[in-house]
């Protein structure tokens, strides 16, 4: 017999769809706007770079100077000798080069900065050999460039939103971004990857968190503070997933945070590929290296982890690739719509990350109203459940106590080892008798020091305060410390220029290249023995104009969690008088207020 139709009910459930489209519609619109209003924003802030004078440009090391170019030692490459100037460029940053102006003298677009040699850059260039030839004899300049990679998010988004017929990212990704997920586990998974983790040796929070990976059937969202081991309970969780014939993706929104995944998972005897060009494979041990998937020649038959960046989704290097899990590392640097690039060739989803580091470097963030940040933010303001690993084994006891309380509700405590460490340098004092001051701060045996600036006109750039961070330096390799265990944070790139001058002046270029000195996004996921943070300003007029940068909570918490046993802290005090223009500041000024007052105040 035919069933009566319940016209009502089928009514229902026809609004209900059509509200859904609706919000649908207008999440994909907004992430559309956002995705417009960050490419305008940063093509505004380039132009704004290429607009200033040269002479400007080369003082502020916004522009290097080149005095020759010489063909590199592959096809595509170019050395490019400089003139012995300091710049902000590293290793990784996308240049132009010029013949004085961007604007009126291009030469060559999107050139990478892929090596630096003492006095040579080398650069991948689109037709390198003419580049070369079209310079000839004269000096060229490098200044910053981009990508434009609208058409990427435009594919994906399209993509995603595609319903006639609808497709596979449509169904899977809609209703997640809708915030209707699936938060379902298979128990049985749980515990015995739980158990496989303990027996490992990894400790109960890490152990349920490789559980919760293992048992979710959609997604999984574990939190990791500083030192907790996140990258640990990544290479298990990815291990386990292989051996249960799991085709992995490991994918980040930087070469370094998957490379440092990838050789974790190696580590474990997992088969394991980075897919990208060779020169971002630097530093990979037991990990192989393939341009594309097609070209990963002995690939396994059954599970296996690949390491990409999310782009590489969109291009013939993953093309056609499908997942059965994606695992974002850094997940709370990684936007919602570069997240959903990598997502839409999954099935299940890992997002290992903290929300109290720093969120992903935003330009138009009037769009992001109704969007958070980050795929992490999304999620956690969905309030999917997720696991906090607790136990820091990077910070020591006196270090783990600020960051515990002011972001982490007192629940990050010390463990291992390095709970009761403190930073040990030789017995003998240092022989200069400069380095005296500075040594006695190494060896003052509070691991928090903070040493106020005395320039009351420096703002992004404290000539003085640089030359203590090398002094710093200076004293505590002849304590014995290597270059290597030694880490300088600041807020400038400016500020981090300076001290990089000062540091190879002090000690020789050689050993000041063992020295990390650069800014805090640059150091997020690296720890050193002895961090110096260098905070440079002193004129509280500027620090006013910047406060919501300087005193952004993530970007402090991030600033001193990368010291094991020793932190220095040298920046401005705040004086009473020094107040908030609203309730939001006025917490981070207390906050800025509360780790100073944690630290030894000590005058040089």
């Amino acid at each position: 017999m035919t069933q009566p139709i319940d016209k009502a009910a089928a009514a229902a459930a026809a609004e209900r769809a059509r509200q859904r489209s609706h919000r649908y519609a207008r999440l994909l619109d907004g992430l559309r706007a956002f995705v417009r209003a960050e490419r305008e924003a940063a093509q505004e802030k380039l132009f704004e770079v290429w607009r200033q004078p040269l002479a400007d440009r080369l003082a502020k090391g916004m522009s290097q100077r080149f005095l020759r170019l010489e063909n590199g030692p592959e096809s595509g490459t170019v050395w490019a000798y400089h003139d012995g100037s300091d710049s902000r460029f590293r290793e990784g940053d996308l240049v132009c080069l010029h013949g004085g102006s961007p604007l009126t003298s291009l030469i060559a677009r999107e050139a990478a900065f892929e090596a630096e040699d003492e006095d040579r850059w080398l650069l991948r260039v689109r037709q390198a050999a003419a580049v070369v030839k079209a310079v000839g004899d004269q000096p060229c300049y490098a200044d910053p460039d981009d990508y434009d990679l609208s058409k990427y998010y435009d594919e994906v988004l399209d993509d995603i939103g595609q319903t006639m017929p609808p497709s596979r990212a449509h169904y899977t990704l809609m209703p997640l971004l809708d915030g209707r997920f699936k938060e379902d586990f298979d128990p049985r998974d749980f515990e015995e990857a739980e158990a496989v983790a303990l027996a490992a040796g990894l400790n109960g929070p890490q152990a349920e968190a490789v559980g919760k990976i293992l048992a979710a059937e959609q997604v999984a969202c574990i939190q990791g503070p500083p030192g907790t081991g996140k990258t640990r309970v990544l290479a298990l969780a990815a291990r386990l997933l292989v051996e249960r014939g799991e085709r992995v993706l490991v994918t980040s929104h930087t070469h370094m945070a998957i490379n440092n995944a990838l050789n974790r998972i190696a580590a474990q005897g997992v088969k394991v590929a980075k897919i990208g060009r060779g020169t971002q494979a630097l530093g990979l041990e037991g990990v192989s290296g393939a341009d594309s998937f097609a070209e990963w020649h002995g690939r396994p038959e059954g599970g296996y982890v690949v390491g990409a960046t999310p782009f590489a989704t969109c291009t013939y290097r993953l093309e056609n690739c499908e997942f059965d899990t994606v695992i974002f590392d850094e997940a709370s640097q990684v936007t919602l719509p570069l997240a959903l690039m990598a997502m839409r060739r999954g099935a299940r989803f890992v997002f290992i990350g903290d929300q109290k580091q720093l969120p992903p470097v935003l330009l138009a963030r009037s769009v992001l109203e109704d969007i958070p940040g980050s795929i992490f933010a999304k999620l956690t303001a969905h309030n999917v459940d997720s696991v906090m690993l607790t136990d820091t084994y990077r910070l020591n006891a006196e270090l783990a106590a600020w960051p515990s309380k002011s972001f982490y509700d007192g629940r990050l405590r010390p463990a291992g080892p390095n709970r009761e460490r403190k930073l040990v340098l030789q017995d003998s004092p240092a022989q200069d008798p400069d380095l005296e001051p500075f040594d006695a701060v190494l060896r003052d045996p509070a691991s928090a020091v903070f040493i106020p600036t005395t320039d009351p006109t420096a703002r992004s750039r404290n000539l003085q305060d640089a030359e203590r961070v090398a002094s710093l330096c200076a004293a505590a390799i002849a304590g014995g410390l290597a270059p290597h265990e030694i880490g300088v944070v600041t807020p400038f790139r400016a500020q981090g220029r300076t001290i990089r001058r000062a540091l190879a002046e002090r000690l020789g270029w050689h050993t000041a290249q063992g020295i990390v000195a650069d800014t805090v996004e640059r150091m997020q996921g690296q720890e050193r023995e002895l961090v110096i943070l260098s905070l440079a300003t002193g004129n509280l007029r500027f620090l006013a104009a910047i406060a919501g940068f300087f005193f952004q909570p993530e970007r402090l918490n991030v600033s001193v969690t990368r010291a094991m046993t020793k932190l220095v802290i040298i920046g401005p005090e705040l004086p009473p008088e020094f107040q908030a223009v609203d309730s939001e500041m006025a917490r981070w000024l207390a906050l800025y207020r509360s780790l100073l007052a944690q630290a030894r105040r000590i005058e040089l």
